[in-house]
């Protein structure tokens, strides 16, 4: 079987690291294209073949190309689309979050599917959806219709099914998606997509530090200097026992950013680089601080660390991840942007009087896709 994963990252870098989390495991057997076509990522692991394009992300004015002009950009990324495609011959285009989200790329998405389906008419064509998906500010109805009925209408015309990588004991896709019932294509759950294989070794006792991330996003200022000033706090009211606070501040930031956090280095707060292997070092932390996005979310149920959350209101899968983490016990949650620096303190104080989080919940996302893929695959061609 040849698989085609599409993921485009705009603003963080999330949707690529998921999707190429599931290229990674179906490329243990079958042939796997990942299309890489963000700001450059770093990896721990080579993976999959890569298709790579003129990277785009989200500026000030909506898409952007980061290098020349969009529109030179879109022409070339289209080309080299159209030329993998007919050379790789895909059984599958598995598509991260369209037509959920990414409007805006919509000619290329469809442009994709056109050129799959040139190749072989019979070709399995899926979205891969993440847990919660409500409307963003970037998707905008037209013609009088809702948002619900353009993505229905969406579906209908291009995709062959949903996969949500989820478990539907955490949330279910009809929670968030107001025509869930009239979904005019199969859904199936997946589990959710572990980016990181499991933390290996955490020491018996918490060792003597905490990390503070902000995942791959932009825009976290405001939360980085509130957590680490209420952490210096929490230090000098005795609440953190000694700990030290290890603070990632994500792949994006500027100059002046990081000029502004180092301004904020205490003796039990420390600036570190950016590290592919930080699901291991979470894993073998004492307490995390963290953001609720869906990678960051899944890292810290592997973790199973105590965590303090602040989900990031411009995203709008945030805060309701963050409450179903906080309804389910498995971290403290403090909204805001930035945080309340007296609620972060006790935030903190709460997450560390508590043990390990235990849970229940599937993170085996990245089989499950592979399982439900290789099954609809076999369906497909009888």
């Amino acid at each position: 079987m040849r698989v085609l994963c599409y993921a485009q990252h705009l603003t963080g870098v999330g949707h690529f690291v998921r999707m190429a989390a599931i290229a990674r495991g179906l490329a243990d057997g079958h042939e796997v294209l990942l299309v890489d076509g963000g700001r450059a990522v770093p990896r721990a692991e080579a993976g999959p073949p890569r298709l790579v394009l003129p990277a785009l992300h989200r500026g000030a004015d909506g898409l952007a190309a980061v290098d020349g002009s969009l529109a030179d950009a879109l022409v070339e990324r289209g080309r080299r689309l159209a030329r993998g495609i007919a050379d790789f011959r895909p059984d599958v285009v598995l598509i991260d979050h369209y037509p959920f989200s990414k409007w805006e790329l919509e000619a290329e998405i469809l442009a994709v599917v056109a050129a799959a389906r040139r190749v072989d008419p019979r070709v399995l064509v899926l979205c891969s959806l993440r847990d919660i998906a409500p409307k963003t500010a970037h998707e905008r109805p037209s013609g009088g219709r809702t948002y619900e009925a353009e993505v229905a209408a969406r579906l209908a015309a291009t995709f062959d099914g949903v996969l949500v990588h989820a478990d539907p004991a955490f949330t279910r896709f009809e929670e968030h998606f107001a025509a869930a019932d009239g979904l005019p294509v199969p859904l199936h759950y997946t589990g959710f997509v572990a980016t990181d294989a499991p933390s290996e070794g955490v020491a018996a006792a918490p060792p003597p530090y905490a990390v503070l991330s902000c995942g791959g996003g932009v825009r976290g200022l405001p939360f980085l200097l509130a957590a680490m000033g209420a952490f210096d706090r929490a230090a000098a009211d005795g609440i953190v026992d000694g700990l030290q606070l290890r603070v990632y501040a994500g792949l994006f930031v500027t100059p002046e950013e990081e000029a502004a956090l180092r301004a904020a280095v205490t003796p039990a707060v420390v600036l570190v680089r950016f590290t592919p292997d930080f699901g291991r070092v979470l894993g073998a932390s004492a307490l995390s601080i963290s953001r609720a996005g869906y990678n960051t979310t899944v890292q810290l149920l592997q973790a199973r660390v105590p965590a303090v959350v602040v989900p990031d209101p411009r995203m709008s899968d945030q805060p309701p991840r963050a409450r179903r983490l906080a309804a389910r016990g498995l971290a403290s949650v403090v909204e805001g942007d930035p945080p309340d620096g007296d609620a972060l303190v006790a935030a903190i104080g709460a997450a560390l009087a508590r043990p390990r989080v235990e849970h229940d919940l599937d993170l085996a996302g990245v089989a499950g896709t592979r399982a439900v893929v290789e099954r609809l695959a076999v369906e497909r061609a009888r």
